[in-house]
């Protein structure tokens, strides 16, 4: 009779060797996958006690994370994490600019040209200004 004793240490060696061979070549985790992870539980947990729908939603979601995560197409990968990155950026910009005009509200004034829309900002409390537009250099007055 034949006795094979294995040691945990090297069980757990060898799991992780042949996982990580598994994944060479494949495109693994980023943001977006990691964010679709939090929203994933998110619906899931709100689906489960009050709208079901929403869990099965959830469910989809966990499909698609683990096919990004054993995809070897990384082009496609790549793309989808720079287009999700673009929104993102479009949002915590427009929130920091937010943030921006609270944190400024009693020294700076902040309003837009009359012309091509952008967005200037004056000191408070200097009267009746001449204002430049560096983007269309087109001058106009404004109260500050």
């Amino acid at each position: 009779m034949l006795i094979l004793v294995y040691n945990d240490d090297e069980r757990l060696i060898s799991l992780y060797d042949r996982f990580r061979s598994f994944m060479e070549g494949r495109y693994g985790t980023d943001e977006l996958s990691f964010a679709l992870l939090i929203f994933a539980l998110l619906m899931n947990l709100i689906g489960g006690f009050f709208f079901f729908p929403l869990t099965i939603f959830s469910y989809l979601i966990y499909i698609f994370v683990f096919f990004r995560l054993f995809s070897k197409n990384f082009f496609a990968r790549q793309k989808e994490l720079g287009f999700y990155l673009g929104i993102k950026r479009q949002f915590t910009s427009f929130f920091r600019c937010i943030q921006m005009k609270i944190r400024d509200r009693k020294t700076l004034k902040y309003f837009r040209c009359p012309h091509c829309k952008q967005q200037l900002r004056a000191p408070r409390g200097k009267g009746k200004i001449a204002v430049t537009c560096q983007k269309c250099h087109q001058t106009f007055t404004t109260k500050t």
